[in-house]
């Protein structure tokens, strides 16, 4: 979305405000306890000021260098809002609730205006519209059609529940985001300001050298280390992308396809612990589980998504004969682990803080701290004062893109818990899919791209998670792997046209066609799409299997199907394959996908037998003597 490029006082306004938003946070997290209302009111008002100074009211005008007047009324209103919610919130809880004074109702008609607002500058208006639905169908509730009617309620008690109570705005998205989510967010800032992003390219770079289509390869490493940590895939695609594509399109891949690479392996950072997607730590707070489970059960399946990409792209370079990079360019392994290995520790730190049972924030909080420090131990990485200043606004402005929305998720969540529409949607899927989980899943992944082209991977995920995962649950899916195949789903839009913003991003920097690089990413990406039906019907793949041995056994059979499905889509085994051989390839990975003795079988002698004729056909090429 565009921004303002603020100038003369403006700008260190913002980045003080971005610096104090960032502190206040970090100190709830790791040093002192704040009140509730006090972090939940404070988490918007920075969200919306920020936003109000950075994003214009309309788009296409280049947004300015200085803060307008309406804006600074919006500013002023963001702070009285919000100021009287956390004042009088106590006040309100234990006397009046269920009689608002006049004030209350009519700051809550400000505080909701203000969150469309700022929702529509930062996302646009699909996401406006659909929460406006859920505003409206409160009102309106007798005359909605079907199973979704319900009685409805008054204006002053839609508003009174929107602001005043811990449920729409100040509800526990928005709690979930100010302690959970933020802090990873300014880690992540920390982490790009300290150069560990050029350490985990050169990294990728040292582990790939002489790989086939190298640079490709370095994308998908570096994006499955940088991704697991920004918590934002178009920010993956921007920080390492603008790296990888360059040497990508460099050694001979097409620009669309580098761009595509690089969207598609930012994507799935989302997924791989021990940080993941914003997502995340919401499906935690939602399915009240511990988020050092959830991350336990992601890693395979993430691990898994990643070794698809790696497949795909292999067989392309095979295809089109990609080269590789020089010898001389590419740093020894030994050399980057040197100067780099610090850059670990943190990651580290996050993983024994969640194993301990500590929160995640505070895990957040002390991997910054050990950021900064380490930073120290060499002269060329060392942070200052400015450059811990840099990574605090960076972290403050970075959250705005999400945070500035999330008032509406509140509002919208607020909606269907007011009105009791979640168990209705449940039994809207299961008549929708015809009583049949099969196509209940593949609902839901539908309905994430459609969600998805309108909002953020996170709202997308909050609003699967209420209106198709009851209907997973109808069927006897377990909660928590309901909430996971949504989640999975959420991440379909940014890689699935006609939106894909990751896509978008990746063209951008790779001087490519959006929508040609948004389709090619689809091929890359193609696992999002299908892994999810694989926790449903295998849980084993979450280690939820009865033993070991069936995790054992069906990850082995994926690791084979994998290669032998993207040989078949890239057109490329030993040699190219034909239309026939390329159709059975496929047919071979999708048996395999099926953790049976037959189908594993009947897989595996399909990909010899192709593996026997391509390897005499080639044999046979090799021996003929040029005339």
């Amino acid at each position: 979305m565009e921004t303002r490029k603020l100038q003369g006082l403006w700008k260190p306004a913002f980045r003080w405000m971005a610096i104090a938003f960032s502190l206040v946070f970090l100190y709830s997290a790791g040093i002192g306890l704040v009140a509730t209302e006090v972090t939940r009111g404070m988490y918007i008002m920075f969200n919306l000021l920020l936003c109000f100074m950075l994003y214009p009211l309309a788009r296409g005008k280049g947004g300015g260098n200085k803060v307008p007047f309406y804006d600074i009324v919006l500013i002023a209103l963001t702070v009285i809002v919000c100021g009287y919610w956390i004042l009088e919130f106590r006040e309100y809880n234990s006397v009046r609730i269920g009689f608002p004074t006049f004030w209350d109702t009519f700051f809550g008609w400000i505080a909701i205006v203000l969150v469309f607002e700022a929702t529509r500058r930062v996302m646009g208006n699909v996401l406006l519209a659909v929460g406006l639905v859920f505003f409206l169908q409160l009102l309106f509730g007798p005359y909605l059609p079907g199973v979704l009617a319900h009685r409805g309620f008054s204006i002053d008690r839609i508003v009174e529940f929107n602001y005043s109570t811990m449920e729409g705005i100040f509800g526990l998205i928005t709690h979930t985001f100010a302690v959970f989510v933020l802090p990873f967010i300014i880690l992540g800032a920390f982490f790009e300001k300290s150069g560990a992003g050029t350490f985990f390219i050169r990294l990728a770079l040292s582990l790939t050298r002489g790989w086939v289509g190298g640079p490709a390869k370095v994308a998908v490493l570096a994006s499955a280390l940088f991704g697991s940590i920004s918590g934002s895939s178009v920010a993956n695609v921007v920080a390492t992308g603008a790296f990888t594509i360059p040497m990508m399109k460099r050694v001979g891949f097409r620009p669309h396809t580098a761009g595509a690479i690089e969207a598609a392996a930012s994507t799935g950072g989302q997924f791989l612990p021990p940080v993941m997607g914003a997502g995340a730590f919401l499906l935690a707070t939602l399915t009240e589980t511990s988020y050092a489970k959830i991350a336990l059960m992601s890693i395979i399946p993430a691990l898994l998504y990643f070794y698809w990409v790696g497949c795909a792209v292999h067989f392309e370079a095979k295809r089109y004969n990609v080269g590789n990079l020089p010898d001389d360019e590419i740093p020894t392994f030994k050399e980057t682990m040197k100067e780099g290995w610090v850059f670990f520790i943190p990651l580290a730190i996050i993983a024994v803080f969640l194993i301990l049972g500590y929160s995640p924030a505070l895990a957040a909080f002390w991997a910054i701290i050990a950021c900064i420090v380490l930073s120290w131990a060499r002269k060329e990485t060392r942070m200052g004062f400015t450059d811990i200043l840099d990574a605090l606004e960076l972290g403050g402005k970075q959250n705005v893109s999400v945070g500035a929305v999330i008032g509406m998720l509140g509002i919208i969540m607020g909606g269907i818990v007011l009105a009791g529409l979640g168990t209705k949607f449940g039994e809207l899927v299961v008549s929708l899919s015809g009583g049949i989980l099969f196509f209940s899943i593949f609902l839901t992944g539908i309905v994430g791209i459609f969600i998805g082209m309108g909002a953020t991977q996170t709202a997308t995920y909050l609003l699967l998670s209420l209106i198709v995962v009851p209907g997973l649950v109808v069927f006897g899916v377990d909660p928590v792997i309901a909430h996971l195949v949504a989640f999975w789903f959420s991440g379909l839009s940014n890689v699935t046209p006609p939106v894909c913003v990751s896509a978008y991003a990746g063209a951008a920097i790779a001087k490519a066609d959006p929508m040609q690089t948004g389709w090619a990413g689809v091929k890359y990406s193609l696992m999002i799409f299908i892994l999810p039906f694989t926790f449903i019907y295998f849980p084993e793949i979450l280690l939820k299997g009865d033993s070991l041995w069936q995790t054992v056994f069906f990850v082995a059979g994926l690791l084979i199907a994998m290669p032998a499905f993207a040989a078949g889509l890239q057109g490329y085994f030993i040699k190219n394959l034909n239309i026939v051989e390329r159709v059975l390839m496929m047919a071979a990975g999708i048996a395999l996908f099926v953790p049976e003795f037959i189908t594993s079988i009947s897989g595996l002698l399909i990909i010899a037998l192709v593996y026997l004729k391509q390897r005499r056909e080639k044999g046979m090429d090799n021996n003929i003597t040029p005339a």
